[in-house]
């Protein structure tokens, strides 16, 4: 019998997350009667209201900062990074916490938002290339160490997360677009997390064998 440890919970079918909050399901050691699923309606309105007064409080602090901004504005519209972090919190509320998302999408959700916030700071206080020389490549080489963590910690389920080292390897060969276009200017991290990401996902492909190919195959449909 498989138990989610996060929602104290018994499954009964042959599948391998949870249908309440997608974590990887446990091999329960000792056969218990079901406690059936938690009632999930009374976590969700206290996440909706929490959600809500957030947003109440980001618009009043958002609005008042943009009126500090303009009248006291020396040259730098610093709101607008306000505004946007405001933002990536309430997305980090919104989609990863109250969707109750699989933990790998909140993994990569939080480090896309992270990333475009910076991104955008860079280019508010007058682009100087930095976001996209160092945060962009090292976010990837953060995401690949993130990847060897969880698939040691899941070793049972590995292959799990060859979705995540293919995203890690197509980011990896943008940067080096980006580098040969001009935008990146400084390629040295950018070439080591293409070196990185391309050493574990052909590690995975070659050691994983079976495993590695039958995920691809559902993953994928080919």
């Amino acid at each position: 019998m498989k138990e989610c440890k996060k929602c104290k919970v018994e499954i009964l079918d042959d599948t391998t997350v949870c249908p309440l909050c997608s974590s990887v399901l446990e091999i329960s050691g000792e056969e218990r009667e079901s406690t059936g699923y938690p009632d999930v309606k009374a976590v969700s309105r206290k996440l909706n209201f929490i959600v809500r007064l957030y947003s109440f409080l980001a618009i009043v602090t958002e609005a008042a900062l943009i009126i500090v901004n303009y009248l006291f504005f020396h040259g730098i519209w610093w709101s607008a990074i306000t505004g946007i972090s405001i933002l990536y919190f309430y997305i980090t509320l919104k989609y990863s916490l109250q969707k109750n998302k699989g933990y790998q999408t909140v993994i990569l959700v939080q480090i896309i938002g992270a990333v475009l916030l910076v991104i955008a700071a860079d280019n508010i206080v007058g682009y100087q290339g930095w976001s996209v020389n160092y945060v962009l490549p090292g976010a990837v080489l953060l995401l690949n160490v993130t990847i060897i963590i969880l698939m040691i910690i899941n070793a049972s389920n590995w292959q799990s997360y060859i979705l995540m080292q293919l995203l890690t390897a197509v980011v990896s060969l943008g940067c080096i677009i980006l580098w040969r276009f001009g935008i990146i200017t400084r390629p040295v991290l950018s070439f080591a997390a293409l070196a990185v990401s391309m050493c574990m996902l052909l590690g995975t492909l070659i050691f994983g064998d079976r495993k590695a190919k039958a995920e691809l195959q559902r993953r994928f449909h080919v």
